[in-house]
């Protein structure tokens, strides 16, 4: 990235000239790279894509940094905006200096994510559609969570599935009857604010060595979706399930339904990382509605 994008970039959204002192390249992805900048009016991490993909992608993520920090229940990375500029979509948010975790981290991170699904909505779903990842990720309300998780959730993901011929008609029949058991499996529930995408490379710590929450998915639904999410990719503390129970427990038998809701992570990292993830899927799939054996 041209250093001079990323200067052009802050100023356009500081609105006042400002001096780069140094740009570090701290990863990328295949949407994203990103970038320290270090500056006269201070340091920003950049997050940096081609403009003509990802329609409003960064928008849509700062909404749901604004809507998770009004929450007041745990620190969330601030923002500071985001621009154009040369045909690339700049987001910039201040940075965060890490420190080592504090003692209690883990307990501080589950009561904080407990308090912040107390926060309530009429209905599933959220203002606009967003992304995870790459993907779209469809919000239209619902009153019905079971309804709002197969329509807005498994069906898309599985209709992607079909398109990338990763699904035999054998499977696809089994998630005809996985819709059905879905309508009725989770526990009764007002819709929660979630982060929507709970897993520790999105929880940072910050120079109090607190955490601070990143990247975002956020929306309003049933809170083992954002449960399900932390068995998903490396280990939460014990202690971050004790803090959150001692704020907000669970109903009965959420850990027999966490696989539930971790089917949505796993179709979605089946389609934007590939087969690799097909046999996770499979075996998920034929726990609840297939034989004790599926073949592809």
């Amino acid at each position: 990235m041209n250093p001079t994008y990323i200067q052009k970039a802050i100023e356009k959204v500081l609105g006042k000239q400002t001096h780069l002192y140094g740009l570090h390249h701290v990863g990328g992805g295949f949407i994203n790279q990103t970038y320290k900048a270090i500056t006269s009016m201070g340091t920003y991490f950049i997050k940096v894509h081609a403009s003509d993909g990802f329609t409003k992608l960064f928008e849509k993520e700062i909404h749901g940094l604004q809507i998770l920090k009004q929450a007041n229940s745990i620190a969330i990375v601030d923002k500071v905006g985001v621009c154009e500029y040369e045909k690339f979509s700049f987001l910039i948010l201040e940075w965060v200096e890490t420190a080592p975790q504090h003692p209690h981290f883990w307990s501080i991170l589950g009561k904080g994510i407990a308090k912040m699904h107390q926060c309530k909505n009429r209905f599933f779903g959220f203002s606009e559609d967003n992304y995870l990842g790459s993907l779209v990720q469809p919000n239209n309300r619902s009153s019905s969570w079971g309804q709002f998780f197969v329509k807005h959730r498994i069906m898309p993901q599985v209709k992607i599935a079909i398109e990338n011929n990763y699904f035999t008609n054998h499977t696809i029949d089994l998630f005809e009857k996985y819709y059905s058991v879905a309508e009725t499996i989770f526990p009764l529930e007002d819709p929660s604010l979630l982060h929507g995408d709970l897993w520790l490379g999105n929880i940072m710590t910050n120079a109090e060595g607190l955490p601070c929450l990143v990247d975002p998915a956020a929306y309003y639904g049933h809170r083992e979706m954002d449960i399900a999410m932390t068995y998903f990719v490396g280990n939460f503390e014990p202690e971050f399930y004790e803090a959150y129970h001692s704020v907000y427990p669970l109903k009965p038998d959420w850990e027999s339904r966490k696989d539930f809701g971790l089917m949505y992570y796993q179709l979605a990292h089946l389609n934007l990382f590939g087969d690799s993830y097909l046999p996770m899927v499979e075996a998920n799939l034929n726990r609840w509605v297939g034989e004790k054996k599926m073949t592809r």
